[in-house]
């Protein structure tokens, strides 16, 4: 009898709460949403969240307003957004420092790259291994011939000690058998000055600090991350025969546990969103490729980028989270 009657009870309850998220999910976004970027404004992350936003409010008839919550080298902001409420209201700019270098690397990060729904990727820094324009190798495969054959005698301009630049290309020396000396520099822009005054061989950078001088005959490219239009005759890593992920990328995330239904929405305009020319376009402008890939093939790309940073910051001792 007893079972009977808590069967009444409860099976009313559980349609009731069904049928409301169903309902929420539907009428969903009812109010505004805050996209989060976890580094200050005017950077790429920042950029890359705004002009999301401003195509999302067209398409979700709600206004997206981007949060630059800083601290931390980005743990902050990625702190908080993996923390917030999962109901579609709090979205945040995913990139591989704050979605795979940060939970790797910084003690009692407390949250993981699974800490998040991935809804969709949207852009590409296609990063590229620079030189000088004089250098005498054609391709990054001619560069590590010649590293072989006299193990650090060349220098590569590391971006930033902790960059995920710095530690891609760390990956890349390992699983080659490249030995370089490595001398830091606190930016993009020092690294690139460095190999253009002579004061280092190569470096790995975001198409913000090589693109400029690329086009003006100062430098030239030894290998891209992946194929572009605007370096047609650049080779790829991958087609110089090394594998990995050497580009980087900006994409839409929420909070784990985000409804399904919410997410699904937020993919398909996001989806029209990367279709838009206007889009395209703003996105170039910053020295950037439009990309959609749908959750589904980002999180492999992502778990494959996660397998190698985990690797090398293994054997630089510097992995504190497993």
């Amino acid at each position: 009898m007893f079972k009977k009657v808590l069967a009444v009870l409860v099976v009313p309850c559980l349609l009731t709460l069904c049928m409301g998220m169903l309902v929420s999910a539907a009428e969903y976004p009812d109010k505004p949403i805050q996209l989060v970027s976890p580094f200050g404004a005017g950077g790429d992350s920042d950029l890359t969240a705004r002009v999301w936003a401003e195509f999302a409010k067209e398409k979700l008839g709600q206004p997206v307003v981007v949060v630059n919550k800083t601290g931390g080298g980005g743990l902050t902001g990625s702190l908080f957004a993996a923390r917030a409420k999962a109901d579609g209201y709090t979205l945040f700019l995913g990139q591989a420092g704050p979605n795979i270098i940060i939970p790797l690397t910084v003690k009692g990060a407390d949250y993981n790259f699974d800490s998040f729904e991935y809804i969709a990727r949207i852009m590409v820094a296609n990063c590229a291994a620079v030189a000088p324009a004089d250098a005498p190798w054609k391709n990054l495969k001619e560069l590590a011939e010649a590293a072989k054959k006299e193990p650090r005698k060349y220098i590569f301009a590391s971006p930033a000690a902790t960059s995920w630049l710095t530690f891609a290309m760390r990956s890349w020396f390992s699983k080659n058998g490249v030995q370089m000396k490595i001398v830091e520099y606190k930016s993009g822009g020092e690294a690139a000055a460095a190999v253009m005054g002579g004061h280092a061989h190569m470096t790995f950078l975001f198409p913000q600090n090589y693109s400029s001088m690329t086009s003006a005959g100062k430098m030239k490219i030894l290998a891209m991350g992946t194929k572009s239009e605007l370096y047609p005759e650049a080779p790829t890593f991958s087609e110089l025969g090394y594998q990995g992920n050497y580009y980087g990328w900006g994409g839409i995330v929420a909070p784990k546990g985000t409804p399904k239904e919410i997410l699904e929405k937020l993919g398909k305009v996001t989806e029209e969103i990367t279709k838009n020319p206007e889009f395209v376009k703003a996105i170039k402008n910053m020295q950037a490729s439009p990309d959609y890939t749908s959750g589904e093939a980002w999180v492999k790309q992502i778990k494959d980028q996660y397998g190698e940073m985990k690797q090398v910051l293994t054997d630089m001792g510097i992995a504190v989270n497993q």
